[in-house]
């Protein structure tokens, strides 16, 4: 996500001048993002508790 954001030559600060179709896709990608994370995290917590 932070190479995308590189890429454009943006910060994540300055995210909300963006197009609004680039918006949309940049909160997909966050979406997914949030899922890994939530996906890697059941799978530590087995491993921690």
């Amino acid at each position: 996500m932070y190479l995308l954001f590189k890429y454009k030559g943006i910060m994540p600060s300055v995210s909300y001048r963006m197009l609004k179709g680039e918006k949309e896709i940049t909160s997909i990608f966050m979406d997914q993002e949030l899922d890994e994370r939530k996906e890697e995290m059941k799978a530590g917590a087995g491993r921690w508790f």
